[in-house]
């Protein structure tokens, strides 16, 4: 088993207070700073999130109050202010969300980590230590590996950089991969009926190529499929050929998490880049004046 070579310029990516960049070489020796997928998806509303991020800060609140009361209940009573004014100094400046949300993405680092360090190993690669699991992590991976083994995955890319030159954008993809067709129907029919013409499609052929991304959110989000397709046009303007189509694996991380491994096939990406494009051209508008300048040639 071995990698594809992707001899394309590399380029570099950059986090700033605008979100994350790639620097990306241009056929006259400048450069060019692109936006993210990641970052352009910002725009898209996720209203779930607002109320995730009220329920977080409301119980720690309720937590810290109760903690507080605790040890201040066998006391003279606080008066009002010094109540709240002690209750805020251990609430701090950070808000519960934050905090909450830089733990989930230090599960996803985790689980990219071990799933590119598996891969690599595993087509010959180099590799050095393997990466150390949380818990959570750790089952998340567990659920990738038998998932993997389901399909007879093959990996043909890891963690590659693609971008667009014509759409300014740019990416790093989890994995284009060659899947066992008959296991991948197995698995989506585990899940529930399947398209009657995806069935079809599937049964007719030995392997399909995807594009596959893994994450480790609560659910498969539908901004998740519009990354699918940016990758998958950027993969093909850049000459590495097209895929199949795209899959966007959920993996759990929670014991309690009842609806364990999801998979989601991700539209054509025909139907849903015109959808991309337009929260691209949104997140421009948005953007500017202050992250103009960033998409401006440089020398």
């Amino acid at each position: 088993m071995s990698l594809l070579p992707f001899p394309a310029p590399l380029a570099t990516p950059r986090a700033t207070r605008h979100g994350r960049f790639y620097d990306v070489p241009q056929a006259d020796g400048s450069v060019i700073a692109y936006p993210s997928v990641t970052t352009v998806l910002e725009v898209v509303a996720k209203p779930a999130l607002v109320g995730w991020a009220a329920r977080e800060e409301r119980a720690h609140v309720a937590a810290t109050a109760a903690d507080l009361y605790a040890q201040t209940a066998q006391h003279a009573q606080f008066p009002r202010a010094s109540f709240i004014l002690a209750l805020e100094r251990r609430l701090g400046a950070a808000f519960a969300h934050v905090a909450a949300s830089e733990t989930a993405t230090a599960i996803g680092t985790q689980l990219h980590a071990a799933i590119e360090w598996t891969l690599k190993r595993d087509a010959g690669q180099a590799v050095g230590s393997a990466p150390v699991l949380t818990a959570p992590a750790a089952l998340a991976f567990r659920t990738w590996q038998l998932f993997a083994r389901d399909v007879q995955l093959t990996p043909l890319r890891i963690e590659q950089v693609v971008y667009s030159h014509a759409h300014r954008y740019a990416g790093t993809l989890d994995l284009v991969a060659t899947l066992d067709a008959p296991g991948l129907l197995r698995v989506l029919q585990r899940q529930g009926a399947v398209a009657p013409t995806l069935t079809t499609w599937l049964a007719s052929r030995a392997t399909v190529t995807a594009l596959v991304d893994f994450k480790t959110s609560k659910a498969v989000y539908r901004e998740a499929l519009l990354q699918s397709v940016a990758y998958q046009r950027a993969l093909k303007e850049m000459g590495h050929g097209r895929v199949d189509g795209g899959l966007v694996v959920r993996l759990p991380k929670d014991p309690g998490d009842r609806k364990g491994l999801e998979v989601a096939v991700v539209p054509p990406a025909r139907d849903l880049f015109p959808t991309f494009l337009a929260a691209r051209h949104l997140w421009e508008w948005k953007a500017a004046p202050e992250v103009a300048r960033r998409l401006a040639r440089r020398a």
